[in-house]
């Protein structure tokens, strides 16, 4: 028997708001957090620092137009010589003919769109591929050590970590990691992260752009100011594109609150959606 998920997107952003509507922590001021003279977040304040200098991404960000916006303190506009912004739907939808798709990659997407994307493995509470996370509505939380970044994602509680310890890129044929293997150094105010050996088969973005274990992405993390968070990610993978490319990432720092628990498979429903 043959069954295939319908409307599993709409689901799933439905999901997100319900329960960003109805389930609330309490406000809390935050610390260190400036403010102007009427008591709201100067998001033009200069960034956070580490005692050792660098830029301190800690904080929980929230993406342009994510759900999580009404906490956000600012909403700033792309600057106009920015890469392409890319879009929770499709990475490269902000580039004028769309990402240099391989044959192979182009087909496979449309494949999986044709399939109402049931596949994704966010419809199955599955770890989201790379950019997914990055440009999905419910926020992240950034925690910065000397040696790590951890990002916590509130969307099916996912967990990353970004090592700034020096390490070299594994060679001893490891296991693929769902978020990769990622690797960070500072070239003056801008963080460097390198992340490989992901798995196979991957989704880039809610309609399946796809990504394989060959790829490398590139990320540039920079905050410019308190408010803002900008993140240039350069994506290639051989197999699935024929050139890199980039693409911009924009996100607005979120205070005076925290992320929610966020249980994918409770009180799961969806079988209503099934058909034969």
């Amino acid at each position: 028997m043959t069954r295939t998920l319908r409307t599993i997107t709409l689901a799933s952003l439905l999901s997100v708001i319900t329960g960003e509507a109805i389930a609330q922590w309490p406000d809390f001021p935050g610390r260190n957090v400036p403010r102007t003279s009427e008591g709201e977040v100067d998001v033009e304040a200069p960034a956070p620092r580490t005692a050792d200098g660098h830029a301190d991404f800690t904080g929980i960000w929230a993406t342009r137009f994510g759900f999580g916006g009404r906490r956000g303190a600012n909403n700033p506009e792309p600057p106009s010589d920015s890469p392409p912004v890319a879009s929770f739907g499709e990475v490269g939808r902000g580039m004028e003919d769309g990402p240099p798709y391989t044959d192979w990659a182009r087909e496979l997407k449309e494949q999986r769109m044709e399939r109402n994307m049931q596949d994704n493995p966010d419809a199955h509470c599955l770890p989201m591929g790379h950019m997914q996370f990055h440009l999905h509505p419910q926020p992240r939380k950034m925690i910065q050590t000397e040696n790590v970044i951890v990002m916590l994602y509130e969307g099916n509680a996912g967990i990353r970590q970004i090592y700034l310890d020096g390490r070299p890129s594994p060679d001893n044929d490891p296991v693929p990691w769902w978020y990769g293997y990622s690797r960070g150094h500072w070239e003056g105010d801008e963080l460097v992260v390198v992340t490989t050996h992901m798995k196979d088969d991957g989704w880039l973005d809610v309609n399946g752009s796809p990504f394989t274990s060959d790829g490398v992405i590139t990320e540039r993390f920079r905050r410019p100011n308190f408010g803002t968070l900008e993140i240039d990610v350069t994506i290639e993978d051989p197999n699935a594109y024929t050139e890199p490319f980039t693409v911009r990432v924009n996100q607005r720092i979120m205070v005076d609150t925290t992320l929610i628990e966020f249980v994918c498979l409770e009180n799961e429903q969806s079988s209503e959606y099934y058909y034969e």
